[in-house]
């Protein structure tokens, strides 16, 4: 009578575990990564945006505004009150008027998603002003 065992050894679970870990260390970084670019290019559309908007009130109106809700008809307000990256989980946006400039919009991210980058630049706050002048902008690109 023949005894025939059927499974794996230990040596083989051991060389799946190293090849599997070796994988996740590759994966999971770059995983990261590519989640926090998307959430950066979330909020870049956003200003980009805010600054359409503003320009266009800048037209009708002579005048910017720093208040992005609203319904946009009081002349007082950008009318972004209802749109999907007001309400955003990744960044507060915020506009600020200055004589030179004039607006500067200002995405912030909340909590601490977009501090460990790659090109190592603190990304957490990313700002663009009406002349055009993008600060951080290894951020932008």
């Amino acid at each position: 009578m023949k005894n025939t065992k059927s499974g794996f050894t230990l040596i083989e679970l051991l060389v799946v575990l190293v090849i599997v870990g070796t994988l996740m260390a590759y994966v999971i970084p770059s995983y990261q990564r590519q989640v926090m670019v998307s959430k950066r290019t979330e909020a870049k559309n956003a200003i980009l945006q805010i600054a359409s908007a503003e320009e266009k009130h800048n037209a009708t109106y002579n005048t910017y505004t720093q208040n992005i809700g609203g319904t946009g008809v009081d002349g007082d307000s950008l009318g972004l009150g209802s749109a999907p990256f007001m309400t955003s989980a990744n960044y507060t946006f915020s506009v600020s008027l200055a004589p030179v400039t004039g607006y500067t919009i200002t995405a912030t991210a909340i909590g601490t998603s977009q501090i460990n980058d790659n090109i190592t630049l603190d990304c957490t706050t990313l700002t663009l002003n009406a002349l055009g002048q993008k600060t951080l902008l290894g951020c932008w690109q």
